[in-house]
């Protein structure tokens, strides 16, 4: 046995901090490393079984969730047509309503002579702004003249046989006193006398009306305008049926036809539109309500007007209800003729509903609508066709007086298709504009 045999082994008896300093003698300073218990092996293997299963809640379940949301919903497609819908809903009880109308003149008479003559001058020319009972036009009149003459003559006349039937009647009143004539003859002397008065009166009433007749010589302005038109010339010959000697071209000079008149006169400081309201309106136009109102002619400039009087009655061929504005025109600014747009502003007693026009089913019994039962984007919706009444058209969307009520969901754009119950599915709901305000005449 050599020496390196014989070496000495360590002592296993030895205790443990010995060994621990003769092994970091050899590894050098590695910190020790103790061996896993089977404990801790235990618990581990349970926390990743935990955390395993709560992950496979987390995105198992609701993606199953979610797949079952899809079938159903691709089940409810393959079985009901998908539709989209509308609300009905009231309009604004505020409303306003545009309507076209022709500016009037608030007054406009034609003047005729009333004797029979030449015109001996005018005075007053086309848009002369002429005053009430301002001369206007002298009519020569020379046979009037002379018959006046003749009647101031024949007044004369039964007067003096008026005094004489008087004294007659005196003298046979005393003569009867004394009884020296009958009673026949003083009646026939009060009867001479009575003749005698009534031609008397006669004859000065004859007088009068010559007299008054000869005033229309003069002819004057009925009413404070303007002159539209002048339909005679110095030398026309005038008559009261209204014929005239003036040429066709004396037409042109007031720019209408002459139709026997001599002039035309118009009162435009201020004027007047008449309107023809729907009957749907018809109920909410009171005096008073005030219009805003434009003028083609005039761009730019607004006026107002008020709305003076209506007719309180439709007109049964266009169920309209007749309207007139007075419109203040103090700087003469609109003329007669013009075409005007009025904008009035008011509440509607009973504001009606609005739907789309899309939604109409036009059929062989009337306009209808396939009114939705159920909520919105459920399978099991079912639809029924209703009856409605339509009011004003605005186009895209429509006023429906009878047959909706407020909040009822009707089917778009509708599939011929679709009969009454039928299921389907609703996929979107499209709302309505208010059109009432700023809304024009009917369509």
């Amino acid at each position: 046995m050599s020496s390196t045999d014989r070496t000495t082994p360590p002592d296993s008896h030895a205790p443990p901090e010995f060994h621990e300093h003769e092994h970091h003698a050899d590894v050098g300073s590695a910190p020790p490393v103790k061996a896993m218990t089977a404990h801790r092996l235990i618990v581990l293997g349970v926390i990743a079984a935990a955390l395993l299963f709560v992950l496979f809640i987390v995105t198992i379940i609701p993606r199953r969730s979610v797949e079952n949301e899809l079938r159903a919903d691709a089940t409810a497609r393959d079985s009901a047509p998908a539709v989209q819908v509308t609300t009905v809903h009231r309009a604004s009880a505020a409303s306003e309503l545009t309507l076209p109308g022709t500016i009037q003149a608030l007054h406009e008479s034609a003047i005729y002579a009333r004797v029979t003559g030449y015109v001996k001058s005018w005075q007053a020319d086309i848009g002369a702004i002429v005053h009430s009972g301002q001369l206007l036009a002298l009519i020569d009149a020379p046979e009037l003249e002379q018959s006046a003459e003749q009647a101031q003559a024949q007044l004369t006349q039964a007067r003096s046989a008026l005094g004489l039937a008087r004294a007659d009647l005196e003298r046979w009143k005393g003569l009867a006193r004394d009884s020296a004539v009958t009673s026949q003859e003083l009646d026939q002397k009060q009867a001479a006398f009575e003749a005698a008065d009534a031609n008397t009166r006669a004859a000065d009433a004859n007088l009068r009306r010559l007299v008054q007749t000869r005033q229309f010589t003069r002819v004057t302005a009925p009413f404070t305008g303007v002159i539209t038109a002048r339909n005679v010339d110095i030398g026309s010959l005038i008559t009261p049926a209204g014929a005239t000697s003036a040429p066709s071209g004396a037409a042109g000079v007031g720019g209408a036809a002459s139709a026997g008149n001599m002039f035309r006169i118009a009162q435009t400081d201020t004027v007047r539109i008449y309107l023809t309201v729907p009957e749907g309106y018809a109920t909410s136009i009171r005096s008073g309500l005030e219009a805003a109102v434009t003028a083609q002619g005039i761009p730019g400039r607004n006026f107002t007007g008020h709305v003076v009087r209506t007719s309180h009655a439709l007109d049964p061929s266009s169920r309209t209800l007749l309207v007139e504005v007075d419109v203040p025109n103090r700087d003469f600014a609109l003329l007669p003729g013009m075409s005007a747009q009025a904008r009035l502003r008011f509440p509607r007693e009973t504001p009606p509903f609005l739907l789309l026009a899309s939604a109409l089913v036009i059929r062989s019994s009337g306009v209808q609508v396939m009114a939705v039962d159920g909520k919105p984007g459920s399978s099991d919706a079912t639809i029924h066709f209703r009856s409605v009444r339509i009011g004003r058209d605005y186009g895209g969307t429509v006023e429906v007086s009878d047959g909706v009520s407020d909040g009822m969901t009707v089917v778009l754009n509708p599939n011929a298709d679709l009969l009454d119950g039928a299921r389907v599915h609703v996929i979107a709901t499209q709302g309505i504009a208010n059109p009432s305000k700023g809304a024009s005449g009917p369509k």
